[in-house]
């Protein structure tokens, strides 16, 4: 078993992955030239460097004692490795030796945004609150889920550019990137959609929460949905906390979607049930990641190894990054949104109660992610997922539509024939000229249930069996 620490403070090196940049020594003034308008972010304060530090010799030293009690220290770590439903076969590459792990994984890796405590930015109105450390690690873990959709929306699952090129598709990307991460700065910008302000200021407005309290899976995945409807953002948000998806709430106007899944899967630690589908879940090329921890700590899972999950931990405090007028930035100020490091933890230790999110950008790819639960049922694993046709019902209106202002009605099921008028209702079954692929279909009406023909899910996930710590 591997156990990397990233004490000496991930990316101070400045430097973005390695496919990211295609020349690494550049100098500050050639980027300066490049960027005339990049503002740097406020140094990390010594206070902050300090916890940080301890955090991270207290985060390796408790998976090495758990992995121990376990019996796992001694264990090799299995060598299939899946990424955001990207597949590494570890066995027939060379690792890096302070990472286990190869360099094009590592890369993989580091496009992941990653979404952590901030500090020194502006009072979060109605209070004092200039940081979040110590309860905002749930709201930024369902940031970092948010992030890595927005990400396969605009970019697609595999990218790079370079920071210094004038190549227009390298500046194309290069601003696609810039535009997402700034989607999650932590001011009042009309572009940062979904900032720390926003989410605790709409945390009051649907959880009563006050700003400073602590966020479970849940109400956090209700406020993405709810700031991404008030912004009538590109991406839909849809959510569902008894793991029905209903399809025609989405199928009548589809619109590239995001699908969160809330769900509790155990009392203290999840069900070894679910071990399957949590693994298959993030294999899934719809995979958008899990919003989940470890107990009492909240983190972000984007892969799995053997019964390991890769995850981003919040729990680190970086300065805010100031804001440009021309959206323009250097390498330097997004680094602290990159984590090269990889880490891993054990199935056994997860908290039970997570969000799944899976990205849909096209009605292709909503079929195709119910085909693909469907088979995972159909070859004996506990899916926490199903489908069904229909609305969801009236009293699920609140959290499971996925259209419309927050608190409106859900949308009116109706489908548009090709010369635009409307035919109704909407009963989504076959892709358009796809009528030999019945495997597509979105016909039948599932729920994981047991062998004894009970249905398992462990129970819906509400924000009152999760406590977040530092």
């Amino acid at each position: 078993m591997v156990f990397v620490s990233n004490v000496a403070e991930p990316r101070q090196d400045g430097e973005m992955p390695a496919n990211v940049t295609a020349n690494k020594s550049v100098s500050a003034n050639e980027q300066a030239s490049a960027h005339p308008a990049s503002a740097h972010p406020a140094a990390e304060s010594a206070a902050d460097m300090v916890v940080n530090t301890l955090r991270e010799w207290y985060v390796l030293a408790s998976d090495s004692i758990a992995s121990l009690l376990d019996g796992r220290f001694l264990q090799q770590p299995a060598r299939d490795l899946w990424l955001l439903g990207k597949h590494y076969d570890l066995s027939l590459e060379q690792t890096e030796s302070t990472t286990g792990y190869p360099q094009h994984v590592i890369d993989d890796f580091s496009h992941l945004i990653w979404c952590t405590y901030r500090s020194h930015y502006a009072p979060i109105a109605q209070s004092q609150f200039t940081t979040d450390a110590g309860w905002g690690c749930m709201l930024r873990a369902g940031q970092t889920l948010m992030a890595q959709a927005l990400q396969l929306h605009v970019l697609g699952r595999d990218w790079t550019f370079s920071w210094t090129s004038s190549d227009p598709e390298h500046t194309k990307r290069r601003q696609l990137y810039t535009r997402v991460v700034s989607e999650f700065f932590d001011d009042y910008d009309p572009r940062s959609t979904f900032s720390i302000q926003r989410m605790a200021a709409l945390g009051q407005q649907f959880e009563g929460k006050d700003i400073g309290e602590w966020f479970g899976p849940y109400g956090t995945a209700r406020i993405l949905r709810g700031l991404a409807q008030q912004a009538s953002h590109d991406v839909t948000v849809y959510t569902t906390t008894d793991g029905v998806v209903y399809l025609a709430d989405i199928c009548a106007e589809f619109r590239p979607t995001l699908i969160l899944v809330a769900s509790m899967l155990g009392i203290d630690r999840v069900n070894p049930v679910y071990y399957a589908f949590i693994q298959a879940s993030l294999m899934l090329p719809q995979s958008a990641g899990i919003a989940g921890g470890r107990p009492s700590s909240a983190l972000y899972f984007a892969g799995v190894q053997g019964d390991e999950l890769l995850y981003l931990d919040p729990h680190t405090t970086r300065p805010a990054v100031t804001r440009t007028n021309n959206n323009e930035y250097l390498q330097s100020d997004l680094a602290s949104y990159s984590c090269p490091t990889p880490r891993r933890i054990a199935m056994s230790r997860l908290d039970p109660c997570m969000v799944f999110g899976y990205y849909c950008a096209t009605l292709e790819s909503l079929i195709d992610l119910r085909s693909r639960i469907e088979l995972l049922a159909d070859d004996g694993v506990t899916a926490i997922v199903s489908f069904d046709n229909g609305h969801a019902p009236e009293s699920a209106i609140p959290e499971s539509h996925g259209s419309g202002p927050v608190g409106s009605e859900s949308i009116k099921s109706e489908a548009r024939a090709d010369d635009g008028r409307v035919s109704t209702p909407v009963l989504l079954t076959k892709l358009p000229n796809d009528s030999d692929n019945d495997d597509a279909s979105c016909n039948s009406t599932s729920r994981p249930k047991s062998e004894s023909g009970e249905i398992v899910l462990e129970g819906e996930c509400s924000d009152e069996e999760w406590v977040t710590d530092l």
